[in-house]
């Protein structure tokens, strides 16, 4: 798996959460903060730490917010703030921009500006984020309880046009596939039989380990 580089803008629980998430995978982590006492608390995870306003270009420009892969607007109180901080890294040609918001205007005005994904969360949702930032080809994970996750997925070209029985994903892979969708706003179906093929249109939903999970990529290369 490729080491990603995430930028994250604003550093409070949730910021904060990601930030340590995503350290335990090897992430590159450029981040911005306007208190230095959060960028001093995280240095030693941070590959890059700027004490500053978020909503100054430059200064993200100075940071290497355009050199990311992802960045995550981790600020939600300020809806100016959030504005500025995703139009500047849209602007720098950050590929997916990601805000954190509080109420549904501002999740409309977010969207339109240029956010790529929208979402009202705190700590839990942080490390699911996270996770779905290094996992590329995922387009979610939710943690259950202990060691178990359920995450879904695109299925890997070698999968396509296989059953599920010919590819005994639960003996090889340690997954049970609960279901699937046509589309990211489409209904899940659990319908699912031995002779269900594989299409690389759909998304699968199974129910994993944390290890298979993280290895995700190196398996279904």
């Amino acid at each position: 798996m490729s080491t990603c580089t995430i930028g994250i803008l604003g550093l409070g629980v949730f910021g904060t959460t990601i930030a340590k998430t995503l350290h335990k995978y090897d992430c590159h982590i450029i981040a911005v903060d306007n208190h230095e006492q959060q960028i001093n608390q995280l240095e030693s995870i941070l590959t890059r730490g700027v004490v500053g306003d978020i909503t100054d270009r430059s200064l993200l420009r100075a940071a290497g917010i355009q050199n990311c892969d992802a960045v995550v607007v981790a600020t939600g109180t300020n809806l100016e703030s959030s504005v500025l901080a995703v139009m500047h890294s849209k602007t720098l040609g950050v590929p997916k921009v990601i805000a954190k918001v509080k109420g549904t205007t501002a999740k409309e005005i977010l969207l339109r500006i240029g956010a790529d994904k929208v979402i009202s969360p705190e700590k839990e949702t942080g490390i699911s984020l996270a996770k779905h930032l290094i996992h590329r080809n995922t387009t979610s994970v939710f943690e259950l309880d202990g060691n178990v996750s359920i995450v879904e997925f695109r299925p890997p070209k070698k999968w396509i046009g296989k059953t599920l029985a010919e590819l005994q994903l639960r003996q090889n892979y340690k997954m049970n596939i609960i279901g699937y969708r046509c589309g990211e706003n489409q209904e899940l179906n659990i319908q699912l039989t031995p002779d269900y093929v594989f299409n690389e249109d759909e998304l699968i939903t199974a129910v994993t380990d944390h290890n298979t999970i993280d290895h995700l990529e190196d398996l279904t290369d």
